[in-house]
């Protein structure tokens, strides 16, 4: 996967005070900062108590010693990878990678600098004087050169090459140390690294002593972050509130936004699905920072959409319009007729998309809230840091290793993160496990995050044939009866009361009323319960009934969410247990349908299969 550049690579590191800098120059020392190579987007995070004791617990695993030192301070890097995979930073090097397996767990692959620190312990090879300059050159490590080695290394563990007990390589062992030591000839060891390690700073820090060495460049950007917020407030003379979600970037903006106008309104969304931790937390964190709580229930309108759409994919996120923009859409019409200014924890770091993102816009799903970011172009250091000079808590789930705040089952989210649940949360991981039983998901698909997509990629659709879990496309499949004159005609059965869909069919444009009927866009619903759309030819007809089983589907299986609220200019729909059109004041624009999460995900997804009537 290729590393995206977001933004600037920040990270610099004082090596007189062994500490990060997001600028030239230490406010400590008044020195120099160096460059630290680090994988795009160079999202830097510190390592909390957890990440350390994980990176020292695989470490010792495997090299028999821990790589991080008692009191120095330590950051992680999150790069591209099958899953999770972590860079750890420490006195101004790479130490070395720790990634996710999904058959081993937590796998450490040292960098030459991590390995010079792991030299005394396991997984050694050592090689004689004459064969450095071969290996030097790109070479792998042949049997015939090796002097000395740990018995107990496996094939595929990774190994530290030393000669004379001084680090010349890192790399993967293609053979056990009982083939070894039975074998004459052979490659022992593919390098995936060779050459003499950089020296790294040493010496103890303080996460204090890091935000003073930082204080000059945190403090321009709160201020530069203020003043948008005071600058867009004014301009936009909206009510203003601040989506917060219970994680850093959002208790950031929210103290941002406290700090520029005075007061804070702070929307928090249960989306029925969240940490236990983080909705204590919102709580909590808003109360201390002295702004008003504005909660947003969204009920149990997740599992209620399981058994609609089936469980939400990276690739098909209904999930979030129901149990996220819809509710928000319906808090914001009743609290804020008039629409609002929503300042949002948004960072370009994050993800493509945020990058490519204006400062600030309007998201489709939200016509009544112009959305703004006062951190856009933040760095997830910056952010820590901020939070640390302001000497606010976070959300405690990030103490306990998480590396980002959301729903517990999120598609989105990597299987290191999900498999925390096993250790945090039992009933939850166990309840997700059988969701995804019931769902079809076998064992090796759930262990394999293979249920994150609906359609698998590339990468995971090799990971599916390996294992051989039959990973199948789950889509709804919708039949109709097909008659055959001089049009084409589908029709179906609906169940729902011939008034809300017809209702629902003045979406799709001017209908014509006849006895018994209503008729729109060549689509015919009956007071009988039959609906039927006719056109010229079988593609023509798709399209039609895809949007017939639209207007059953809303009216059948409305999960009030909210969204059809954001999008109808007339105040032509009420969301009680369902949406309901007031048809005097609809105009037709089909607004509401287009962005209706069961025709935008479900029936635009669903197999469409006609059965010929005539053979």
């Amino acid at each position: 996967m290729k590393a995206p550049y977001l933004g600037r690579l920040r990270l610099r590191w004082c090596r007189r005070c062994n500490l990060p800098l997001l600028s030239r120059r230490c406010n400590l020392c008044g020195g120099s900062g160096e460059k630290v190579a680090v994988t795009p987007p160079g999202d830097v995070r510190p390592a909390f108590s957890r990440d350390v004791e994980l990176i020292n617990r695989t470490s010792r695993e495997r090299f028999g010693k821990p790589l991080l030192r008692e009191g120095e301070l330590a950051l992680l890097n999150r790069a591209p990878g099958e899953d999770a995979l972590d860079e750890v930073i420490a006195g101004g090097a790479v130490l070395g990678t720790l990634r996710y397996d999904f058959e081993r767990g937590y796998v450490l692959l040292p960098s030459l600098e991590g390995a010079q620190r792991l030299v005394g312990g396991r997984s050694y090879v050592e090689v004689y004087p004459e064969v450095e300059q071969f290996l030097a050159r790109g070479a792998s490590v042949l049997l015939p050169g090796v002097k000395d080695f740990d018995a107990a290394i496996e094939r595929g563990d990774e190994v530290i090459v030393t000669c004379g007990g001084r680090v010349i390589g890192v790399g993967r062992a293609r053979l056990s140390g009982k083939e070894a030591a039975s074998l004459e000839k052979g490659m022992f060891v593919k390098l995936r690294r060779q050459g003499t390690p950089r020296e790294v700073a040493e010496g103890s820090a303080t996460w204090e002593q890091a935000v003073e060495a930082n204080l000059r460049v945190i403090s321009d950007y709160e201020r530069e972050a203020v003043r948008f917020i005071r600058e867009v407030a004014s301009e936009v003379s909206k009510p203003v509130v601040v989506a917060f979600s219970g994680g850093k970037d959002s208790l950031a903006t929210l103290l941002l936004v406290k700090k520029a106008l005075g007061e804070a309104t702070a929307m928090v969304v249960d989306t029925g699905v969240e940490f236990p931790e983080t909705l204590r937390f919102a709580r909590e964190a808003v109360r201390a920072v002295g702004a008003e709580l504005l909660l947003v229930e969204a009920g149990d309108r997740f599992w209620r959409g399981v058994e609609l759409f089936g469980f939400p994919a990276r690739d098909y996120r209904w999930c979030c319009k129901v149990v996220k923009l819809g509710p928000t859409a319906r808090a914001i019409k009743e609290r804020f007729p008039e629409g609002c200014l929503t300042f949002i924890g948004q960072r370009r770091y994050e993800s493509s998309t945020r990058a490519a993102s204006q400062r600030v816009w309007r998201n489709p799903w939200l016509r009544n809230q112009l959305a703004a970011s006062p951190i856009q172009n933040w760095t997830a250091l910056h952010v820590w840091l901020f939070l640390l000079k302001e000497g606010v808590k976070p959300n405690p789930l990030y103490e306990a290793g998480s590396y980002r705040l959301g729903c517990w089952l999120c598609p989105g989210a990597e299987m290191a993160d999900v498999v925390q649940l096993r250790e945090r949360h039992p009933p939850l991981w166990e309840k997700l496990r059988d969701v995804l039983a019931r769902q079809g998901f076998g064992e090796a698909e759930f262990l394999h995050g293979l249920w994150r997509w609906r359609h698998l990629p590339k990468a995971q659709r090799s990971v599916a044939e390996r294992l051989g879990a039959g990973h199948r496309s789950r889509r709804r499949r919708f039949v109709y009866h097909l008659e055959r004159g001089e049009a084409v005609l589908a029709k179906t059965r609906f169940s729902a009361p011939f008034e809300e869909v017809a209702g629902f069919a003045r979406a799709l444009g001017r209908p014509r009323e006849g006895d018994g009927f209503i008729e729109v866009a060549s689509i015919r619903f009956y007071r009988s319960g039959i609906a039927q759309a006719r056109a010229g030819n079988e593609r023509e007809l798709e399209a039609r009934v895809r949007s017939m089983q639209g207007v059953i589907e809303r009216a059948e299986h409305c999960l009030a969410c909210g969204v059809c609220v954001a999008q109808c200019r007339r105040d032509a729909i009420v969301v009680e247990e369902k949406a309901r059109i007031i048809t005097e004041r609809c105009t037709s624009c089909g607004a509401c349908h287009r962005r209706c999460p069961l025709v935008r995900y479900l029936v635009a997804e669903a197999e469409v299969v006609f059965e010929d009537a005539q053979g």
